[in-house]
């Protein structure tokens, strides 16, 4: 896909995630009609259903068209690709110039000979420790071949958690990067951009919880700069600790990184509230919600 040298007319995506939805907010800016069959209920199920449901309007009005709870069964081709999904009990098609598989991706181990090395790996990736060694000593492996989080960023400091422990051994049991708090982003537009767990995993859990949120259009930067569209949703226990933060918006992965550095110092939704935020600046948004 970034190697094209011309905008297909019709294209299909076979996957609502992220790459998915990436691809697919790209070429809808660059005029292609493009359609999303995704296998959930909704899209971006790893995220916060109601992000994920404003996201998947706002797509719509920008003009992409989306298939969920669909299955894709097969792709043919001729003059132009047809893909046959069941949505719903029901058999139907999109016609494409050009189909995207983006259903996700597994640790490439195949050529790594980790038999010959007592190297412990499974479908997912190789298995390692919470200093990321494997399970032979002094053996580490980190970012998307362990399988643990596919992100460049938590692979970086998978690296530096391995640092640690090969410079420091033992001293360096346990890293000062909690790797429970990773921010994950997704360069639509808008933005999206998570860290922590989502109202439904709080559910899940039995956890109370309370939800403060704050919107786009009553912000006068967002409003300035044409980008009225968006929220922040902060999640925090009944002490007001944060549990989880989502924004979508501009810079929703800029902006997110003020509640990923208050989780990791177990802060509140109130130390937000007593921080002056500068005036006029899209982190007011969180301001206003944390109030």
């Amino acid at each position: 896909m970034l190697n094209l040298t011309s905008i297909p007319k019709r294209l299909c995506i076979i996957g609502g995630g992220v790459i998915g939805l990436e691809f697919a907010s790209i070429y809808n800016s660059f005029g292609s009609e493009v359609t999303v069959v995704e296998f959930c209920k909704e899209i971006l199920p790893n995220f916060d259903r109601d992000l994920a449901k404003r996201l998947r309007t706002s797509l719509k009005k920008r003009g992409i068209t989306f298939c969920t709870g669909a299955a894709a069964k097969s792709i043919s081709s001729g003059e132009t690709m047809t893909v046959a999904y069941e949505e719903k009990g029901k058999e139907k098609s999109v016609e494409a110039d050009l189909v995207l598989m983006a259903v996700g991706r597994a640790a490439n181990v195949g050529s790594l000979n980790l038999d010959d090395l007592n190297i412990a790996y499974t479908p997912k990736g190789i298995e390692v420790d919470g200093n990321m060694q494997t399970s032979v000593p002094g053996i580490y492996a980190i970012g998307d071949v362990n399988g643990l989080l596919q992100l460049a960023h938590a692979a970086k400091a998978q690296g530096i958690i391995a640092l640690e422990h090969i410079l420091q051994g033992t001293a360096a049991d346990k890293s000062s990067i909690d790797l429970g708090i990773v921010p994950a982003a997704v360069f639509t537009v808008p933005e999206a951009a998570m860290v922590g767990k989502t109202e439904e995993q709080l559910t899940e859990q039995g956890v109370e919880y309370k939800a403060y949120k704050s919107f786009y259009r009553a912000n006068g930067k967002a409003l300035s700069m044409d980008a009225e569209e968006g929220i922040v949703k902060i999640l925090a226990n009944l002490d007001g600790k944060l549990l989880g933060a989502h924004i979508l918006g501009a810079h929703a992965s800029d902006l997110i990184h003020e509640l990923a550095i208050l989780m990791s110092k177990e802060g509140t939704v109130h130390d937000i509230a007593k921080t002056i935020h500068a005036h006029p600046s899209l982190s007011e948004i969180i301001l206003s919600a944390s109030e």
